[in-house]
């Protein structure tokens, strides 16, 4: 098995791995409270001021999302728990210790099947967009505007945690000709598995949205994440 693939930017996050084993120790266990809690700056923080060895409050937090992303990786990348997990960190950071190592394998092993879980899980109840309707809103000047005029885009999203076809009118559901019994059922499906979201915004945050967008969709198509997307199925 080769080496892990890391961004050089992930590296650079990851040099507080050259630090004393206990040191990395503290940041495993904030990776793990990361996944479980979120972030926390209080901790990162108050771990900075306990070790002069791990820098800033940001640079605690970069190392500790940095450990994330390994362990990301780890899960969806090595699919047998029987592979040396030690060779391969070895060969992903050749200048770290035995010491280290040892603290790394023992996270990425233990917490391998926690991420696991929770990406299957998540991908379960994840919505996906089945249908949007949208219109352009024009405010002509008024005492309370500054400006002009304001264009805003007014969208009404349609979710759904199951694939729907595409062309599916989700508005306009055929009901003739269905038992009282089939109408519940189609009414208790929609309440459970539906969301309808209303929201509006500016013109250049759309701008804004619509690249960030484009970027993912190029990002999908990276190693990375089919990787990420066979480890979920």
């Amino acid at each position: 098995m080769s080496s892990l693939r890391l961004t050089q930017q992930q590296r650079n996050h990851l040099s507080l791995l050259q630090k004393p084993a206990s040191a990395v120790v503290e940041l495993c266990k904030s990776a793990f409270d990361y996944l479980i809690n979120g972030p926390n700056p209080s901790r990162y923080e108050m771990l900075a001021k306990k070790s002069s060895d791990l820098g800033s409050p940001e640079a605690v937090q970069q190392a500790v999302e940095a450990l994330i992303s390994l362990l990301i990786s780890v899960t969806t990348r090595v699919g047998s728990s029987s592979v040396d997990m030690e060779a391969i960190l070895r060969q992903t950071f050749p200048e770290l210790g035995d010491d280290v190592i040892e603290v790394l394998e023992q996270f990425v092993t233990s917490k391998r099947n926690f991420v696991e879980g929770s990406i299957k899980s998540a991908n379960i109840r994840a919505y996906r967009l089945v249908n949007l309707d949208w219109r352009l809103e024009v405010r002509t000047a008024s005492r309370s505007l500054l400006d002009q005029c304001q264009v805003v885009v007014t969208m009404k999203l349609y979710l759904h945690t199951e694939p729907k076809n595409e062309n599916r009118e989700l508005l306009a559901v055929d009901i003739s000709g269905r038992s009282e019994q089939e109408l519940k059922a189609m009414q208790e499906d929609e309440r459970l598995h539906r969301k309808d979201l209303l929201v509006q915004t500016d013109v250049c945050s759309l701008v804004h949205m619509i690249k960030t967008l484009e970027d993912a969709l190029a990002e999908s198509k990276t190693r990375r994440i089919r990787n990420i997307v066979d480890g979920i199925h």
